[in-house]
């Protein structure tokens, strides 16, 4: 008996995760390519290739850690679309908001957030339950849990004070630079420095982002679609030198310097059908 429910499990699990491969796939499939590598599309491949090994392999955990894996960024986004496809596509009925709703009761029975987790659990709830008109009620007492949590916290005092001065600078040819430094007691400390271009059209953005911590420091840029985003150019260290703009709506310009080596570097991005190319300038 314990071998052929194990059959059925392992069927349900091989089906359900190609099947939400299959979802994902389709809907972000071209959303970002770097030198005309789909580098998801490389990735979902290779999830598949993964579950039909295990699936051989008669591997059931590593079935149901994937097909959990898989959707943890659909239950982030609250994607209620997915239970729905499933069904459709396979026949079994998945809930991937069944252990959100578990961790809620107990929350809600015990009439408080006890910590991090709680707060986490309660605040993606919310938007849940946002979603489904027949649940007013419980969206009433969560937002009662939240501000009694942001109440209990406001009283009580905290052992490391975190200090966080975010300073956005409107500069002369209209683009934004970003100043992020954060401290957290006398050893933590974080710096970043962002400058933010904006294409022509006003529909993209090119970001030149410095970064450091005690351990370590970065200096990328990002080009932000309207749905995709990701890093072009990359290096070690902080390197203020490093500059990016807009030549036109289809072509940014990034400078830089010979001694430096690159970690990350490409020269043509596109998000569907939107094309950029990337010229680099180096001193």
């Amino acid at each position: 008996m314990a071998n052929e429910q194990k059959q059925l499990d392992l069927e349900k699990y091989h089906a359900i995760v190609l099947t939400t491969i299959d979802y994902l796939r389709e809907r972000v499939e071209r959303s970002f390519i770097f030198d005309g590598i789909d580098s998801v599309a490389e990735y979902y491949q290779e999830q598949k290739i993964q579950t039909e090994k295990n699936f051989k392999q008669r591997r059931l955990d590593r079935l149901q850690k994937r097909f959990i894996s898989l959707t943890k960024g659909l239950q982030l986004k609250i994607d209620l679309d997915f239970s729905t496809y499933i069904k459709e596509k396979t026949g079994y009925e998945v809930d991937i908001f069944d252990d959100l709703r578990k961790c809620t009761e107990v929350i809600i029975n015990q009439d408080k957030i006890c910590n991090q987790k709680e707060l986490n659990d309660i605040s993606l709830a919310l938007q849940l339950y946002k979603q489904i008109s027949s649940e007013e009620e419980k969206v009433k007492k969560l937002h009662e849990l939240l501000v009694k949590y942001s109440e209990d916290q406001s009283i009580s005092k905290p052992r490391n004070i975190t200090v966080i001065k975010r300073v956005v600078t409107k500069l002369d040819d209209g683009s934004e630079e970003v100043t992020v430094t954060e401290t957290s007691g006398p050893k933590r400390k974080r710096f970043e420095e962002e400058e933010v271009q904006i294409s022509p059209d006003g529909k993209r953005r090119v970001r030149t982002t410095q970064w450091a911590n005690k351990h370590s420091a970065s200096t990328y840029v990002f080009i932000d679609f309207p749905t995709a985003n990701g890093p072009v150019y990359g290096t070690s260290g902080l390197n203020p030198m490093i500059k990016a703009w807009w030549k036109d709506n289809s072509t940014i310009v990034i400078e830089t310097s010979k001694e430096l080596i690159a970690n990350t570097q490409f020269r043509e991005v596109s998000s569907f059908d939107d094309v950029i190319t990337i010229e680099y300038i180096e001193h």
